[in-house]
């Protein structure tokens, strides 16, 4: 009996692995889909309304969806209590530690170079960096989804597949 019950265990463990692997892809291309979606807001914001950079965070805070609204977040409560540190600096160092945006590292460091645009030039080098960032986000994130699609299951399954043949072995 006790046997069972640790097979069980094991196999369940497993599998709670491979699935948490398949989340974390989830949670990568939900990301990507929220920033494309904050990008647009940004490209918008600037270029038509010309809205100020800490006026934009507070609306980005306020719209984009979840994860991606938590970054807008901690941009306006770092830019509220340091308003003597330059922008660029606070976008980078909170992209940096989104860890909760499950991005890879050539992903946040492609997002985190738009605060050295953001802020700093007028609305048309702004809304030219914000298109170059759309672009890169729209690859990333096609390049995710895809990946989602291709390995998401695959996780999942091999989490099972790998829980009774630890399984197997130990009987």
């Amino acid at each position: 009996m006790i046997k069972i019950i640790g097979a069980i265990f094991l196999i369940g463990g497993a599998t709670i692995m491979g699935m948490g692997a398949s989340a974390a892809l989830t949670s990568r291309e939900k990301s990507l889909k929220g920033f494309l979606e904050a990008l647009h807001i940004m490209h918008s914001e600037i270029g038509e309304r010309l809205t100020p950079i800490d006026e934009l965070m507070k609306i980005l805070a306020e719209t984009a969806s979840i994860p991606v609204s938590i970054l807008f977040e901690e941009c306006v409560r770092e830019m509220t209590e340091k308003p003597d540190v330059p922008f660029c600096l606070i976008w980078r160092k909170e992209v940096k530690r989104a860890e909760y945006l499950k991005l890879k590292p050539s992903e946040s460091d492609t997002i985190a170079a738009l605060g050295n645009v953001l802020g700093r030039y007028g609305a048309d080098e702004q809304k030219r960096g914000i298109e170059h960032t759309i672009r890169c986000v729209d690859s990333m994130h096609a390049a995710a989804s895809e990946e989602k699609k291709r390995l998401g299951g695959l996780y999942a399954k091999l989490g099972l597949i790998c829980g009774i043949a630890v399984v197997i072995v130990f009987i």
